[in-house]
C-alpha cells in the first residue's frame, strides 16, 4: 500500500476471514461425514471426550509439523536454521550454541521457524527460495492429512487418526488464506505479496536482505539501508513498516545516528490507526520514543503523554517500555526502574523477537543512568 492510499477496512478484512473460515468448515464435512456412516460411529459422552482430546493434542502436533515443513523447505532452500518456536517450547541456534528455552509466544505466534539465507541473491532467487519456505508450511500439513484421511478410510479405520487429518487439513488450508491479523500475517497472504497480488513485496524481501546481512542490524549495507527507508516511505500504511522502522531505528541509533533515524521515524511511527491491536505499530511508536530520548528530545515532542498512552499491551517489551518512559516523564525514578527491570526480565538471554537484544538492553542502560 503506498504512502496516501487508505488503510484496509478492519470490518471487511475480518468478514472476508469469516467467510473463508465457513467454506472450509462446510467443505470438511463431506470428509467427516461418510466416515460416520461407514463404520456407525456412536456419538456419546466417552466418544465425545476422547475425540476432545484428540483434537487438543492434533492441533499441537499440526503446529510442530507445520513449523517443520516451513524448517525442511528453508533448508532445502539454502537457508540457515536460527530457531523454532512450538507453543512456548523454543529451540534456538545462536553464536554457534544451542539453546533450549520456555518462553510465552510474542505477538501471538503459536509456533515459528525462523530461518535466513547466508548468502546474498538476486531478487528473482531469493522470491523463488522464500516460495519455497513459506509454502513448506501448509504444504506438510496437507500432505499429512491426505495420507492420515486415507488410512482412517482404509487401512487403519479409526476415529482418532481422521480427527488428527481432519486437523491437519484445516491448519494447512487456513495457513493459506492470505490474510492478516493486528499486523500477523499468513503464509497465504506472503505468498500473495511476493506475487504482487497483495502490495508489500519489497517489504518483505527487505526484511530477509537484512537478515541475511547481519540478523543484529549493526553491519548492513548502505544500499540495504537506503532500500529500507525508500520502502518504508512507499508503503508505510503497511504492517510490516512498522517492525521494518523499529529494526532500521535500532542501526541507526546503535551507530549514533539519531538524526538519520528521526527523519524515517516521522514517517512511520506516531501514525494514526486502523485497528486498536496493532502490536508493530507499537514497535514503530515505541522505537521513535527511543530515539527521541536518545536525542534529548522526548519531553519536548508534542503530546507524548497521548502518543505513549496509544501503544498497547500487546507485546510486552513494548509495553514495559511504554511505562517506563510514562514513568520517565513523572519524575517517578521506582516505577521505572521496575518496568526496566521487568523488560530486562522477558528479554533474558534470548527473545523471539529481539533475538540477543543488544539494542533493548543498551536503551535499558541509558534510562538507568
Amino acid at each position: 500500500m503506498k504512502q496516501g492510499e487508505p488503510s484496509t477496512n478492519p470490518k471487511k478484512r475480518n468478514c472476508k476471514q469469516l467467510v473463508f473460515g465457513l467454506v472450509i468448515g462446510i467443505g470438511l464435512w463431506p470428509v467427516f461425514l461418510p466416515y460416520l456412516y461407514k463404520h456407525d460411529v456412536v456419538i456419546d459422552a466417552k466418544n465425545m471426550l476422547v475425540i476432545g482430546a484428540a483434537i487438543f493434542v492434533s492441533i499441537f502436533i499440526a503446529l510442530i509439523i507445520h513449523e517443520c515443513g516451513h524448517a525442511i523447505a528453508g533448508k532445502a532452500a539454502g537457508m540457515v536454521f536460527m530457531n523454532m518456536s512450538i507453543g512456548p517450547f523454543v529451540y534456538v541456534r545462536s553464536e554457534d550454541k544451542s539453546l533450549f528455552l520456555i518462553q510465552m509466544p510474542a505477538l501471538g505466534y503459536m509456533g515459528r521457524a525462523m530461518l535466513r539465507f547466508p548468502d546474498r541473491l538476486t531478487d528473482k532467487e531469493l522470491i523463488q527460495k522464500l516460495r519455497l519456505y513459506i509454502f513448506g508450511g501448509p504444504l506438510v500439513n496437507l500432505l499429512t492429512a491426505v495420507i492420515a484421511i486415507l488410512l482412517a478410510y482404509t487401512k487403519v479405520p479409526s476415529g482418532i487418526l481422521l480427527t488428527f487429518g481432519m486437523i491437519n487439513l484445516l491448519f494447512g488450508s487456513i495457513n493459506l488464506i492470505p490474510t492478516e491479523n493486528n499486523g500477523m500475517q499468513t503464509d497465504g497472504r506472503l505468498l500473495a505479496m511476493l506475487s504482487r497480488k497483495q502490495p508489500g513485496k519489497e517489504l518483505v524481501l527487505l526484511s530477509y536482505r537484512m537478515m541475511q546481512e547481519d540478523p543484529e542490524g549493526t553491519n548492513w549495507r548502505p544500499e540495504t539501508v537506503q532500500a529500507a527507508e525508500e520502502a518504508i516511505r512507499n508503503h508505510s500504511d503497511h504492517p510490516i513498516a512498522g517492525a521494518l522502522f523499529y529494526s532500521l531505528s535500532s542501526h541507526y541509533t546503535m551507530l549514533g545516528k539519531t538524526a538519520d533515524a528521526e527523519t524515517i521515524g516521522r514517517i512511520a511511527a506516531f501514525r494514526a490507526r486502523s485497528q486498536k491491536v496493532d502490536p508493530l505499530q507499537d514497535m514503530a511508536d515505541i522505537a521513535m520514543v527511543h530515539i527521541l530520548h536518545q536525542a534529548g528530545k522526548l519531553r519536548e515532542e508534542p503530546n507524548i503523554r497521548g502518543k505513549l498512552a496509544i501503544i498497547g499491551p500487546t507485546e510486552k517489551i513494548t509495553r514495559h517500555f511504554r511505562d517506563a518512559y510514562t514513568a520517565y516523564l513523572d519524575d517517578n525514578c521506582n516505577k521505572m526502574m521496575n518496568e526496566l527491570d521487568a523488560a530486562e526480565k522477558v528479554l533474558g538471554k534470548w527473545h523471539s523477537l529481539y533475538l540477543e537484544g543488544h539494542y533493548e538492553k543498551k536503551r535499558i542502560e541509558e534510562l538507568r543512568a
